[in-house]
């Protein structure tokens, strides 16, 4: 009885914030939340840009960077002297996650070994390969790309459908090589393979906004493929 009574009070408390026009107690959290979640920089990220920066931020961190055909934000550079590939992810307008591919790596393992140091250097000491096993098998690494995230403009669909996030998604196999966590950051050294080529990637994701891509069904997601399945 004494349990029912609190709940009750709980809720006529909550129906009296209402009925007064003051916000609730849960209303003043998610408010401050809110607030927080807008004023949000990490001290991590890719290069120049950090995690909660906004498009406009990062544009102008990365004036190189534009909105590529599929409607997502990419820029073409050069990372230990390979060409490299970046696309950029927004959740709610805010960065969210960062992949860098790799498409003429020569020595994969020079590359790993080279990569692997420079990202523990920043990032720490990377989690063991029997961790990294036992979390992929377990599915505590889950393998998602920037682009499926809200693109920043409406996409060409023809240019979207021939993306190699498409081709690694539709025929790409894929290997945890190394992966690092940190309070602001997760971080994984992927290598991929396609029937006729092999690829490269470092994959980056806000520990912050991690949660909430859990149940997003991004556009490169098997989720994503599942419902389309539906339609077949």
């Amino acid at each position: 009885m004494k349990f029912k009574a609190l709940g009750l009070s709980v809720v006529l408390g909550l129906s009296a914030g209402c009925a007064s026009g003051k916000p609730t107690a849960l209303e003043r959290r998610q408010a401050v939340r809110d607030s927080l979640d807008k004023t949000y920089r990490s001290t991590e990220g890719f290069q120049t840009v950090r995690w909660g920066m906004t498009p406009e931020e990062v544009r102008a961190a990365l004036p190189e960077a534009s909105v590529a055909p599929d409607g997502t934000l990419r820029l073409k550079t050069t990372i230990a002297e390979l060409p490299a590939e970046v696309a950029l992810g927004f959740l709610d307008n805010r960065l969210a996650a960062v992949d860098v591919f790799f498409q003429e790596v020569a020595e994969p393992r020079t590359f790993q070994t080279l990569m692997r140091d420079l990202l523990t250097r920043k990032f720490g000491e990377p989690k063991t390969a029997r961790e990294v096993k036992r979390q992929v098998k377990w599915g505590d690494v889950p393998v998602r790309f920037a682009a499926d995230l809200a693109p920043l403009q409406e996409a060409d669909g023809t240019a979207s459908a021939a993306t190699l996030e498409s081709a690694l998604a539709g025929q790409g196999q894929f290997k945890v090589l190394n992966r690092w966590t940190t309070p602001e950051s997760h971080v994984n050294l992927t290598q991929w393979t396609l029937p006729a080529r092999g690829i490269m990637a470092i994959q980056y994701e806000s520990a912050k906004y991690a949660p909430k891509r859990e149940g997003l069904i991004g556009r490169y997601t098997a989720k994503a493929r599942q419902e389309l399945v539906k339609e077949l």
